[in-house]
């Protein structure tokens, strides 16, 4: 065919588009691939083919021929936008990520580029950009439902479900039938303490896509949570049939039969959950705590060891299981990620999980050792160190003038500052904090905290720098009357010998004003042995 002229490309271009908006595919595939005959270097007949292969989940062809429309006109952002779409469908996070950027180089107010960004930057990792990047496209378009979705998303990641649940809400105002929403959504509200509400927010999803495996394993987990193991089991069994190769239901499986009392069962689900995803931390832990549970030591330890190889942050804690089944020392003190981790999974549950089943009185065993040693003395400069949701407040706050607080656990910070009891509060790491805030205290309290810190020498270094003279530390630990140090126990939490506080005490410029038995909580119906200590600052 002879060469159009530009006029006669673009009359005919303007043809095809009209054609394909009006629902004829075909039609508009041929139009288009007549153009490309006789004007190849024209970008747009290259789009409509890209969009039109991309929307048959065609990916590899679309972005062929996005790329040459790309290519033909470099500053347009609609082909760049799409050529992104399709490198995405094809799981090519990273190329994508660049094509977003490109977009949004030009025009820096592109909504769907921004949100589609963020999204790609969760998924790869790189969670505070893509958060700053969804509160910047929520700024220019309030109302973007995916921008919405995508933070939601991202702050439960980070731990902050409260506002997580807001922007869900939002989310869903817009789309009420978003399964995916509704699914994240259910997520969050697991993590706030509210199964329930969970369960009947999947009841929804599940209407609308009865088949959606993510949606039954989420629901399963639910109504674990909630104690309803048979009900649960089914609906686990359901989203392992229809999806056998997503790891979501097999560790859910594994969940609920070892809740069940069945271990082998729930080891050969966990099995199975990281045959499904050989590169998840998750699950190879999950299978680790299984075979030890078991007794097959040799076998957790190879799991342990790859669930550190597959997550060095170790958020799961298996440097603490390989200690467990003695294949290594334990480590001076739980990993940073782990406790972390742990603490923003238990933040919607915490405080009734650990009054009302674990009889917690740490708070009350130090306030009252405080009274003793302070003899009615207030208006402190008071520090709540590893404050948790800030049970420790209520008795705190009656002794300072200024009362902050610290956790490494965002979530449980942001249940804190509900309590409103706090003149400041952060999220930072211990013994970093402390050492940061040179002789900025009279009081340095940790209720139950000491637990997660086998040596005791860098913390007992850093309370030491943060006290004014004469300044107190107080904590509770468990105590170990079989050692010279610290063990650590079956729960991953340290016990501490008495000799090892007083030295450690001593070597960092202390004092010793109270050291005494307590018991700050039970554990399978029994107290756990305590220690009660107040240091002073020399």
């Amino acid at each position: 065919m002879a060469r159009q002229s530009a006029q006669n490309v673009g009359e005919a271009f303007a043809h095809a588009m009209a054609t394909w908006e009006a629902g004829n595919i075909a039609e508009a595939r041929r139009l288009a691939r007549r153009i490309v005959d006789s004007a190849p270097e024209f970008g747009g007949a290259h789009y409509l083919l890209g969009v039109i292969a991309l929307g048959q989940d065609q990916a590899r062809k679309a972005a062929e021929h996005l790329s040459r429309a790309v290519a033909a006109d470099p500053a347009q952002p609609v082909p760049r936008l799409a050529l992104a779409r399709a490198l995405e469908a094809q799981n090519s996070l990273h190329a994508a990520i660049l094509q977003y950027r490109a977009v949004l180089a030009a025009a820096p107010m592109h909504v769907e580029a921004g949100a589609r960004l963020a999204e790609l930057l969760g998924r790869t990792g790189k969670i505070d950009e893509a958060v700053d990047l969804c509160r910047r496209t929520i700024a220019a378009s309030p109302h973007h439902a995916e921008a919405l979705f995508t933070l939601g998303t991202l702050l439960h990641r980070q731990g902050n479900d409260a506002e997580a649940a807001r922007h869900l809400e939002q989310a869903l105002a817009l789309r009420p039938d978003w399964v995916a929403a509704l699914h994240n959504y259910a997520l969050v509200l697991r993590s706030l303490g509210q199964a329930e509400r969970a369960v009947a927010i999947l009841g929804g999803a599940l209407d609308l896509c009865r088949d959606h495996a993510g949606s039954r394993a989420n629901l399963a987990g639910a109504l674990r949570d909630l104690g309803r193991l048979d009900e649960a089991r089914i609906q686990a069994e359901r989203a392992t049939r229809l999806n056998p190769r997503d790891p979501a239901g097999w560790l859910e499986l594994g969940l609920i039969r070892d809740r069940l009392g069945i271990p082998e069962g729930a080891a050969a689900a966990f099995e199975r959950a990281v045959t499904a995803a050989p590169q998840s931390a998750e699950a190879h832990w999950c299978l680790a705590e299984a075979r030890r549970a078991l007794g097959q030591p040799a076998r957790a330890a190879t799991l342990y060891r790859r669930c550190l190889e597959l997550d060095p942050d170790d958020r799961h804690g298996a440097a603490l299981g390989l200690a467990q089944v003695t294949a290594a020392p334990p480590p001076e003190r739980a990993p940073g990620a782990y406790v972390r981790q742990l603490f923003d999974d238990y933040a919607g549950t915490f405080d009734a999980a650990l009054v009302d089943k674990l009889g917690y009185r740490a708070p009350a065993v130090l306030a009252e050792a405080l009274g003793r040693v302070l003899g009615g003395r207030t208006g402190l400069a008071v520090l709540d160190a590893g404050c948790g949701t800030g049970l420790a407040a209520a008795v705190l706050r009656p002794l300072a003038a200024r009362l902050d607080g610290i956790d490494l656990s965002p979530a449980m910070v942001d249940k804190a500052r509900q309590r409103h009891l706090y003149d400041r509060l952060d999220v930072g790491e211990l013994v970093q904090a402390l050492a940061g805030r040179a002789g900025g205290y009279d009081l340095v309290a940790a209720a139950d905290v000491l637990v997660y810190f086998g040596e005791l020498a860098p913390v007992m270094a850093a309370a030491h720098s943060a006290l004014r003279d004469g300044g107190l530390f107080a904590f509770t630990v468990e105590r170990a009357d079989d050692c010279a140090s610290y063990v650590l126990g079956a729960k991953n939490r340290y016990a501490h010998a008495v000799e090892h506080i007083r030295d450690r005490a001593a070597a960092a410029g202390f004092d010793v004003a109270v050291m005494e038995p307590a018991v700050t909580r039970r554990e399978a119906g029994a107290d756990v042995p305590g220690l009660v200590v107040v240091l002073r600052k020399i």
